[in-house]
């Protein structure tokens, strides 16, 4: 207890030592209360100051971390990168997806494909087969996405997107987020087959959607197929003009004493 109350002195003294000189020992005990609340005030004042420093510098660095933290990117689809799928899909390309047309493994794909299909024997792509691969390619991706496996909500999204898109309701980007977009389509394709038009899927409902989705899809798939293998068909027809054959002219048997008219044998010429 004595060793507090000449602490509380000397704290006092300190205290007042720039403000009153010639204080006596009441006005000492006074200045040490006084001062012993200010410096409690000050003490407080000071804790919830760092409190709030260390909170702000903590946040702070939680944004930082923000900025810097890397996050994945699917790769774009191009319309190259399309037509390797086709090629590869169909049996032609084993390459990597890269998107590189020109290369040798791709090039090498395109001229088995129109040699297979009677196309040409180049490894160049005539416009209309190009965007027929593209179609294909584009089709092979939707197949992708209604038989992947799992049941996570992103997964589930991707069909549902992917099954709205081929049914022709879904324009936007399949990403297996469920947005307002998403529950739109949901909707009007709901209303347009006689069911609730909410922006909700039951399971039942999602199994008809997607299955009913697979199915079009694979037939859109042979039908493309069966086009790109006409168009070698096309082709060749093209090569090979109709030539018109003229019928020969009408002969009279050599027994009879009678001549055919002048026009008779005109008209028999082209008959």
């Amino acid at each position: 207890m004595k060793r507090i109350k000449r602490l509380s002195i000397i704290l006092v003294g300190l205290f007042l030592t720039g403000s009153v000189s010639y204080a006596d020992f009441g006005d000492a005990v006074v200045g040490g209360l006084v001062g012993g609340a200010v410096g409690s005030v000050i003490t407080n004042e000071v804790y919830h100051s760092n409190r709030r420093t260390h909170s702000t510098h903590h946040y702070t660095t939680h944004r930082s971390s923000k900025k810097h933290k890397k996050h994945y990117a699917a790769p774009k689809m191009t319309d190259e990168k399309r037509i390797q799928k086709a090629l590869s899909s169909l049996g032609f390309y084993h390459g990597k997806i890269d998107g590189e047309v020109n290369s040798y493994e791709t090039r090498s794909a395109i001229k088995e494909m129109n040699r297979a299909y009677e196309i040409s024997h180049s490894a160049s792509l005539k416009p209309e087969v190009k965007d027929m691969l593209i179609y294909l390619g584009t089709l092979f991706d939707f197949d992708r996405y209604l038989i992947a496996h799992g049941n996570d909500s992103k997964t589930k999204g991707k069909k549902i997107q992917t099954a709205l898109k081929v049914y022709g309701y879904y324009h936007g980007k399949i990403d297996g987020v469920a947005g307002r977009g998403t529950r739109t389509s949901i909707a009007q394709y709901k209303g347009d087959n006689g069911m609730s038009p909410t922006g909700y899927l039951d399971f039942e409902e999602e199994y008809q959607l997607i299955s009913g989705a697979k199915e079009k899809n694979d037939k859109n798939i042979d039908e493309s197929i069966q086009s790109l293998k006409t168009l070698g068909n096309t082709q060749e027809q093209i090569q090979q003009p109709h030539v018109l054959k003229l019928q020969a002219p009408h002969q009279e048997p050599a027994s009879k004493t009678t001549q055919p008219s002048t026009s008779e044998t005109s008209r028999g010429e082209w008959e």
